[in-house]
């Protein structure tokens, strides 16, 4: 069995990397592990590159990293908002944007960004992020990218924004969907998972007003600080066996908003955040919000991921 694992870039040098945990996880289960790297040019060139791509892999393994340009998600944002501050503008006759259906806020969620105008200047603060060079931690690692600094607050401080991975890895995670390939995300994993569905994400929790809790953890990263509750009843808590609730690390600014109608959240954190995501109707389509290659104690994710797609053979 062959499970591709995506790439982050690191602007400072141009080098594609990985963190080596995700390797040793997919390699511990017997499957193949092999790297999917944005190639550089336009993003048409990239949903190419998925087309081919997708056909040698067994399963798709989406990894931590930048952070999905909001260009993927904000006409969905702005159609929430709108529905929000004038119902009787809209209908539910109106054709949902994405072919999976129209997104919603699970119950129990957080509320809308109080920095999220829907009106032209947001739109070309989303169109234009402008940036300079800094030093941030993503997927784990310490890493030189710009920072964006936009006049929208919750557009500033974006990560590693990049159209070349956006462009490969949407394309992958739709047609993982539709082909029923076994797929795990793993943050920025599972934002893209969502995104890809018609679903939209904070683009920083704590700027956005969803809570006052730093969910970007100090090294090491093998310290599970933070608790999670399983919702009993979904693929990940037949995953866990039972266990309904447990200690995760976490290493993210960004978080889930509105799910993608296809998805349903089957963890949460303890201040309301999505803390994972899973397709009902899929043979494994799974994402969590904390870093599981880093706990010894969560590679049964990783084989999850392996046995759906020996099964699928």
């Amino acid at each position: 069995m062959i499970i591709g694992i995506t790439t982050t870039l690191n602007e400072a040098d141009h080098f594609q990397r990985v963190n080596v945990e995700y390797i040793s996880r997919i390699a511990e289960t017997g499957a193949v592990p092999i790297l999917i790297t944005p190639i550089p040019g336009d993003p048409a060139a990239n949903e190419q590159l998925a087309d081919s791509v997708f056909p040698l892999l067994d399963g798709i393994l989406f990894t931590g990293g930048g952070d999905v340009h909001p260009r993927h998600y904000m006409d969905a944002t702005a159609d929430h908002v709108r529905e929000m501050l004038h119902p009787e503008l809209c209908s539910e006759n109106d054709p949902p944007r994405s072919p999976y259906g129209k997104p919603s806020r699970a119950a129990g969620a957080g509320s809308d960004c109080v920095h999220c105008p829907v009106d032209d200047a947001l739109r070309r603060a989303v169109d234009n992020v402008p940036g300079q060079n800094g030093t941030a931690v993503l997927d784990g690692r310490d890493i030189t990218t710009p920072a964006s600094t936009a006049n929208i607050p919750c557009l500033d401080g974006l990560l590693a924004v990049s159209d070349e991975r956006d462009a490969l890895e949407l394309g992958l995670a739709r047609r993982a969907f539709d082909e029923g390939m076994p797929t795990l995300g793993v943050c920025r994993g599972m934002q893209v998972m969502n995104v890809a569905l018609g679903g939209t994400l904070y683009r920083d929790l704590r700027v956005c007003g969803i809570t006052d809790v730093q969910h970007m953890q100090e090294k090491p990263y093998s310290d599970a600080l933070e608790h999670a509750e399983v919702v009993p009843g979904t693929r990940l808590a037949a995953i866990l066996e039972g266990h309904t609730q447990g200690r995760v690390n976490s290493i993210h600014h960004q978080g889930v908003n509105l799910v993608a109608a296809p998805l349903t959240v089957n963890a949460w954190s303890e201040d309301g955040i999505v803390e994972g995501v899973e397709a009902a109707d899929h043979p494994f389509f799974l994402g969590v919000q904390w870093h599981p290659e880093y706990l010894a104690q969560h590679a049964f994710l990783f084989q999850a991921l392996a046995d759906a797609c020996a099964a699928r053979a």
